[in-house]
Protein backbone atom coordinates (compact mmCIF):
# COMPACT_ATOMS: atom_id res chain seq x y z
CA UNK A 1 0.00 0.00 0.00
CA UNK A 2 1.45 3.38 -0.99
CA UNK A 3 2.03 6.37 1.28
CA UNK A 4 -1.06 8.19 0.03
CA UNK A 5 -3.31 5.28 1.01
CA UNK A 6 -1.83 5.21 4.53
CA UNK A 7 -2.61 8.91 4.77
CA UNK A 8 -6.18 8.20 3.62
CA UNK A 9 -6.47 5.44 6.21
CA UNK A 10 -5.25 7.77 8.93
CA UNK A 11 -7.83 10.35 7.90
CA UNK A 12 -10.77 7.95 7.69
CA UNK A 13 -10.00 5.41 10.42
CA UNK A 14 -11.35 7.45 13.34
CA UNK A 15 -14.67 8.48 11.82
CA UNK A 16 -15.54 6.53 8.65
CA UNK A 17 -18.59 4.28 9.05
CA UNK A 18 -16.86 1.11 7.87
CA UNK A 19 -13.92 1.45 10.30
CA UNK A 20 -16.18 2.40 13.20
CA UNK A 21 -18.50 -0.51 12.50
CA UNK A 22 -15.64 -2.98 12.29
CA UNK A 23 -14.27 -1.88 15.67
CA UNK A 24 -17.70 -2.29 17.22
CA UNK A 25 -17.94 -5.79 15.72
CA UNK A 26 -14.49 -6.61 17.07
CA UNK A 27 -15.51 -5.52 20.56
CA UNK A 28 -18.60 -7.74 20.41
CA UNK A 29 -16.56 -10.74 19.23
CA UNK A 30 -13.93 -10.23 21.93
CA UNK A 31 -16.59 -10.04 24.62
CA UNK A 32 -18.28 -13.19 23.28
CA UNK A 33 -15.26 -15.40 22.67
CA UNK A 34 -12.28 -14.12 24.66
CA UNK A 35 -12.52 -14.85 28.36
CA UNK A 36 -9.03 -13.79 29.42
CA UNK A 37 -9.04 -11.22 32.23
CA UNK A 38 -8.57 -7.74 30.82
CA UNK A 39 -5.11 -6.33 31.35
CA UNK A 40 -3.49 -9.76 31.69
CA UNK A 41 -3.76 -10.78 28.04
CA UNK A 42 -0.88 -10.79 25.58
CA UNK A 43 -2.23 -9.63 22.22
CA UNK A 44 -0.72 -9.29 18.75
CA UNK A 45 -2.05 -7.36 15.78
CA UNK A 46 -0.66 -8.45 12.41
CA UNK A 47 -0.88 -5.50 10.04
CA UNK A 48 -1.11 -2.70 12.59
CA UNK A 49 -1.59 0.01 9.94
CA UNK A 50 -1.89 3.51 11.36
CA UNK A 51 -2.43 2.27 14.91
CA UNK A 52 -6.10 2.91 15.72
CA UNK A 53 -6.85 -0.77 16.30
CA UNK A 54 -3.73 -1.18 18.46
CA UNK A 55 -5.00 1.68 20.62
CA UNK A 56 -8.42 0.02 20.83
CA UNK A 57 -6.98 -3.39 21.73
CA UNK A 58 -4.96 -1.87 24.57
CA UNK A 59 -8.25 -1.85 26.50
CA UNK A 60 -8.02 -5.64 26.62
CA UNK A 61 -4.35 -6.32 27.30
CA UNK A 62 -0.75 -5.65 26.33
CA UNK A 63 -0.57 -5.24 22.57
CA UNK A 64 2.30 -5.87 20.16
CA UNK A 65 1.90 -4.74 16.56
CA UNK A 66 3.72 -5.78 13.42
CA UNK A 67 3.60 -4.16 10.01
CA UNK A 68 5.72 -4.48 6.89
CA UNK A 69 5.47 -0.77 6.09
CA UNK A 70 7.86 1.80 7.51
CA UNK A 71 5.20 4.45 6.99
CA UNK A 72 2.67 2.47 9.04
CA UNK A 73 5.16 2.03 11.87
CA UNK A 74 5.87 5.79 11.78
CA UNK A 75 2.14 6.51 12.16
CA UNK A 76 1.90 4.12 15.11
CA UNK A 77 4.91 5.56 16.91
CA UNK A 78 3.69 9.12 16.34
CA UNK A 79 0.67 8.12 18.47
CA UNK A 80 2.88 6.93 21.31
CA UNK A 81 2.57 3.23 20.41
CA UNK A 82 6.03 1.87 21.07
CA UNK A 83 5.69 -1.91 20.94
CA UNK A 84 5.49 -1.99 17.13
CA UNK A 85 7.68 -4.29 15.05
CA UNK A 86 8.72 -3.39 11.51
CA UNK A 87 8.72 -6.68 9.64
CA UNK A 88 7.01 -9.35 7.59
CA UNK A 89 5.06 -12.02 9.52
CA UNK A 90 6.41 -14.68 7.15
CA UNK A 91 10.03 -13.64 7.80
CA UNK A 92 9.81 -12.82 11.50
CA UNK A 93 12.14 -14.69 13.86
CA UNK A 94 9.65 -16.68 15.92
CA UNK A 95 12.07 -17.65 18.68
CA UNK A 96 10.80 -14.86 20.94
CA UNK A 97 7.15 -15.23 19.95
CA UNK A 98 6.28 -18.93 20.06
CA UNK A 99 3.37 -19.83 22.37
CA UNK A 100 3.32 -16.20 23.57
CA UNK A 101 -0.02 -14.64 22.66
CA UNK A 102 -3.51 -15.23 24.03
CA UNK A 103 -5.07 -13.73 20.91
CA UNK A 104 -3.90 -12.55 17.50
CA UNK A 105 -5.80 -10.09 15.31
CA UNK A 106 -5.38 -9.96 11.53
CA UNK A 107 -7.96 -7.45 10.34
CA UNK A 108 -8.02 -7.01 6.57
CA UNK A 109 -4.41 -8.19 6.44
CA UNK A 110 -4.33 -11.69 4.91
CA UNK A 111 -5.37 -10.41 1.49
CA UNK A 112 -2.07 -8.46 1.38
CA UNK A 113 0.08 -11.57 1.99
CA UNK A 114 1.06 -13.83 -0.90
CA UNK A 115 1.46 -16.91 1.30
CA UNK A 116 -1.57 -16.43 3.52
CA UNK A 117 -1.67 -20.04 4.74
CA UNK A 118 2.01 -19.78 5.71
CA UNK A 119 1.19 -16.64 7.71
CA UNK A 120 -1.71 -18.43 9.44
CA UNK A 121 0.60 -21.33 10.35
CA UNK A 122 3.11 -18.92 11.88
CA UNK A 123 0.35 -17.19 13.83
CA UNK A 124 -0.68 -20.62 15.11
CA UNK A 125 2.85 -21.14 16.43
CA UNK A 126 2.78 -17.74 18.14
CA UNK A 127 -0.47 -18.47 19.99
CA UNK A 128 -0.74 -20.24 23.30
CA UNK A 129 -2.81 -23.43 23.43
CA UNK A 130 -6.48 -22.55 22.92
CA UNK A 131 -5.45 -19.04 21.86
CA UNK A 132 -7.72 -17.26 19.40
CA UNK A 133 -7.26 -15.73 15.97
CA UNK A 134 -9.69 -12.93 15.06
CA UNK A 135 -9.75 -12.41 11.31
CA UNK A 136 -11.48 -10.19 8.76
CA UNK A 137 -10.91 -10.37 5.01
CA UNK A 138 -12.61 -8.89 1.92
CA UNK A 139 -15.28 -11.17 0.48
CA UNK A 140 -16.25 -12.36 -3.00
CA UNK A 141 -13.90 -12.42 -5.96
CA UNK A 142 -16.56 -10.79 -8.17
CA UNK A 143 -16.26 -7.62 -6.04
CA UNK A 144 -12.65 -7.17 -7.19
CA UNK A 145 -12.12 -3.56 -8.28
CA UNK A 146 -9.51 -0.81 -8.44
CA UNK A 147 -10.13 -0.38 -4.69
CA UNK A 148 -8.36 -3.74 -4.24
CA UNK A 149 -5.63 -2.77 -6.68
CA UNK A 150 -4.98 0.52 -4.86
CA UNK A 151 -4.62 -1.38 -1.59
CA UNK A 152 -2.32 -3.98 -3.21
CA UNK A 153 -4.62 -6.89 -2.42
CA UNK A 154 -3.59 -10.34 -3.63
CA UNK A 155 -7.12 -11.79 -3.47
CA UNK A 156 -10.65 -11.61 -2.14
CA UNK A 157 -12.05 -14.65 -0.32
CA UNK A 158 -14.94 -17.08 -0.43
CA UNK A 159 -16.02 -18.22 3.04
CA UNK A 160 -15.39 -21.93 2.34
CA UNK A 161 -11.90 -21.08 1.05
CA UNK A 162 -11.10 -19.13 4.21
CA UNK A 163 -12.37 -21.91 6.49
CA UNK A 164 -10.29 -24.52 4.66
CA UNK A 165 -7.16 -22.38 4.84
CA UNK A 166 -7.66 -21.93 8.59
CA UNK A 167 -7.97 -25.71 9.01
CA UNK A 168 -4.89 -26.28 6.84
CA UNK A 169 -3.01 -23.93 9.18
CA UNK A 170 -4.01 -26.02 12.21
CA UNK A 171 -6.92 -23.93 13.47
CA UNK A 172 -10.38 -24.94 14.59
CA UNK A 173 -12.87 -22.36 13.23
CA UNK A 174 -15.47 -21.47 15.86
CA UNK A 175 -17.26 -18.52 14.21
CA UNK A 176 -17.71 -17.36 10.62
CA UNK A 177 -20.07 -14.82 9.11
CA UNK A 178 -20.29 -12.30 6.35
CA UNK A 179 -20.40 -8.66 7.48
CA UNK A 180 -21.61 -5.44 5.81
CA UNK A 181 -24.70 -7.36 4.74
CA UNK A 182 -27.08 -4.42 4.50
CA UNK A 183 -24.80 -2.36 2.23
CA UNK A 184 -23.82 -5.30 0.02
CA UNK A 185 -25.94 -4.49 -3.03
CA UNK A 186 -25.23 -0.72 -3.07
CA UNK A 187 -21.50 -1.50 -2.84
CA UNK A 188 -21.81 -4.15 -5.57
CA UNK A 189 -23.52 -1.60 -7.83
CA UNK A 190 -20.96 1.11 -7.04
CA UNK A 191 -17.96 -1.17 -7.64
CA UNK A 192 -19.42 -2.57 -10.87
CA UNK A 193 -20.27 0.90 -12.19
CA UNK A 194 -16.78 2.17 -11.43
CA UNK A 195 -15.15 -0.89 -13.00
CA UNK A 196 -17.12 -0.43 -16.24
CA UNK A 197 -17.35 3.36 -16.50
CA UNK A 198 -15.14 5.02 -13.93
CA UNK A 199 -11.71 3.42 -13.92
CA UNK A 200 -8.83 5.86 -13.48
CA UNK A 201 -5.31 5.65 -14.85
CA UNK A 202 -4.01 5.15 -11.32
CA UNK A 203 -6.06 2.85 -9.06
CA UNK A 204 -7.57 4.53 -6.01
CA UNK A 205 -9.65 3.39 -3.06
CA UNK A 206 -13.42 3.77 -3.07
CA UNK A 207 -13.73 5.78 0.13
CA UNK A 208 -16.69 8.11 -0.29
CA UNK A 209 -17.08 10.86 2.28
CA UNK A 210 -20.67 10.91 3.49
CA UNK A 211 -22.46 13.75 5.24
CA UNK A 212 -22.24 13.26 9.00
CA UNK A 213 -25.87 12.24 9.33
CA UNK A 214 -25.46 9.49 6.70
CA UNK A 215 -22.10 8.41 8.08
CA UNK A 216 -23.62 8.06 11.56
CA UNK A 217 -26.60 6.17 10.12
CA UNK A 218 -24.33 3.72 8.28
CA UNK A 219 -22.27 3.27 11.46
CA UNK A 220 -25.40 2.45 13.45
CA UNK A 221 -26.51 -0.06 10.82
CA UNK A 222 -23.18 -1.88 11.16
CA UNK A 223 -23.51 -1.79 14.94
CA UNK A 224 -26.88 -3.49 14.56
CA UNK A 225 -25.30 -6.10 12.26
CA UNK A 226 -22.59 -6.69 14.88
CA UNK A 227 -25.24 -7.42 17.49
CA UNK A 228 -27.14 -9.76 15.16
CA UNK A 229 -23.95 -11.67 14.30
CA UNK A 230 -23.78 -12.80 17.93
CA UNK A 231 -26.86 -14.93 17.23
CA UNK A 232 -26.83 -15.74 13.49
CA UNK A 233 -24.44 -15.70 10.53
CA UNK A 234 -25.16 -13.47 7.55
CA UNK A 235 -25.23 -15.33 4.18
CA UNK A 236 -23.60 -12.52 2.18
CA UNK A 237 -21.64 -9.32 2.70
CA UNK A 238 -18.52 -7.47 1.58
CA UNK A 239 -16.38 -8.77 4.47
CA UNK A 240 -15.88 -12.18 6.07
CA UNK A 241 -15.26 -12.29 9.80
CA UNK A 242 -13.95 -15.40 11.51
CA UNK A 243 -12.76 -16.51 14.92
CA UNK A 244 -10.55 -19.60 15.11
CA UNK A 245 -8.91 -21.46 17.99
CA UNK A 246 -5.57 -23.16 18.32
CA UNK A 247 -6.55 -26.60 19.61
CA UNK A 248 -5.24 -27.94 22.87
CA UNK A 249 -2.66 -30.66 22.32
Amino acid sequence: MNYKEYENMEKFEKSYWWHRGRLYLLEKLINSHFQKKRGDAQLLEVGSGTGETVKFLSNFGKVTGIDVSERAVEFCRSKGLENIILGDINELDLSEHKNTYDAVFALDTMEHIQDDVGAMKRINEMLKEEGLLFLTVPAHKFLWSEHDEALHHKRRYHSLELLQKLRDAGFEPIKKSYFVFTAFFPILFFRTWNTVFGRSAYPKTSYVMLPKILNDFATNVLKLEAKIIQKINFPIGTTIVAVAKKPKI
